[in-house]
């Protein structure tokens, strides 16, 4: 309320009064000498008032702390579709090569060259890998590694030092084995980098990165981070790493269980460790989870965001899925707040820059629609280059390495 809204509601609630009002009403005491009291009185007794209010109400602003934040985004601002706000990075796929084999997504070789994959990935249909032309839909066929005998599973494929890596994991008459692959970026001949005893079906690795001339990966389960060089050898546990989980090389953290399941073992990454100075980074607030930068806020009716330190602490334009840390220390996706009857809609929120696209997605909450979209549409610190899900017949690329 400004100065002049101010005097007009005080002196308009005094005008619709029967009789003035008596000076008593605005001063506890009056001089005792007074016979009659003057019909000024309260005039002048209603003008200091509307001074008091006034300069209290000034002081009141100045002393109060002025919030920190930055102005909150609007509910009603809906976010644009992500191809109009990053039209460089998204891509809208046929979900089948012309050769009329599904594919999936790996990484971009290059802005317009994607690297894919055919083949369930096991000996009965193993992994072929493929460069799509993004813009002429045409595929060459790269390589195609001759997996383990009795292999049940390859993983996805990350990149680093000129050379494309990847794991499979095959079963034996006792134990399962797990080997690391690598082959040369331009094709060639895959090589064995090292093999480590497996008993989990999908290879018991949380994060798998190239390092210069090394591949290290941390456990998925009771932690622990490993290296191997490129060229091949045995693999060799970090020193000081027991139970610790790579979020980004060489940043780790300690999997904090909930009870005696050793599968209880994913961190928040609130706390932090240079795996290589000893260095320690900690949240400066309780969060959900942490990326090196960015930690995520779950309250009652909202999520936030706000910097490791505290800053930039912002509403976020939705919910969060699940408390995952920010994939390439600033992606997160959201889903709009609002009642659960609502059209479910599913956001891309960039942290670093504020900016929100609509994936475009559509469903009923409650559905199984909702939950095989919501399944399937997934983004956290193991996410490395790229968000891919289905809209209607076409499958929509989003090279989050592409986004500045």
């Amino acid at each position: 309320m400004n100065l002049e809204d101010l005097l007009r509601e005080t002196l308009d609630g005094m005008a619709h009064e029967e009789e003035p009002p008596p000076a008593a009403r605005f001063l506890s005491r009056l001089p005792k000498a007074a016979k009659r009291p003057s019909r000024v009185i309260p005039l002048v007794t209603a003008a200091a008032v509307v001074v008091l209010v006034i300069v209290s109400t000034l002081v009141i602003q100045q002393l109060s702390p002025r919030d920190s934040r930055p102005p909150e985004p609007a509910d009603s601002a809906r976010p644009v579709p992500v191809e109009k706000l990053w039209p460089g990075a998204v891509h809208s796929l046929p979900k089948k090569l012309r050769n009329g084999l599904s594919f999936r997504p790996q990484l971009f070789v290059d802005t317009r060259t994607l690297l894919v994959s055919t083949g369930k990935g096991n000996s009965a249909d193993p992994v072929v890998l493929w460069t799509y032309d993004v813009a002429s839909g045409r595929a060459s066929r790269l390589l195609a590694p001759r997996p383990p005998a009795k292999t049940d599973y390859t993983s996805s494929v990350v990149t680093g030092s000129g050379r494309l890596v990847w794991y499979t994991v095959s079963w034996g008459k006792v134990k399962g084995a797990l080997d690391i692959w690598a082959a040369p970026v331009g094709g060639g001949a895959a090589k064995r980098v090292t093999t480590i005893r497996q008993t989990m079906k999908y290879g018991d690795i949380d994060v798998l990165a190239v390092v210069g001339d090394k591949v290290v990966w941390s456990r998925g389960h009771e932690g622990g981070i490993y290296e191997a060089p490129l060229s091949g050898g045995e693999p060799r546990s970090v020193p000081g790493t027991e139970r610790l989980h790579l979020l980004q090389w060489p940043w780790a953290a300690r999997g904090t269980r909930l009870g005696e399941d050793p599968t209880d073992s994913l961190p928040s990454f609130e706390r932090l460790v240079n795996v290589l100075t000893g260095e320690e980074r900690t949240a400066s607030e309780r969060a959900s989870a942490c990326s090196l930068t960015w930690c995520l806020n779950r309250e009652p009716r909202e999520s936030r965001a706000r910097r490791r330190d505290g800053s930039a602490d912002h509403l976020l334009p939705g919910g969060f899925l699940w408390p995952a840390p920010p994939a390439l220390d600033r992606f997160v996706l959201l889903r709009p707040r609002g009642q659960v009857d609502a059209e479910g809609r599913l956001y891309l929120h960039d942290l670093a820059t504020r900016r929100t696209g609509d994936l475009g997605v559509r469903f009923k909450y409650g559905s199984k629609a909702s939950a095989d979209i919501m399944n399937a549409t997934r983004l956290d610190y193991g996410t490395a280059y790229l968000l891919t899900y289905s809209l209607k017949d076409r499958q929509m690329v989003v090279n989050l390495t592409a986004i500045r």
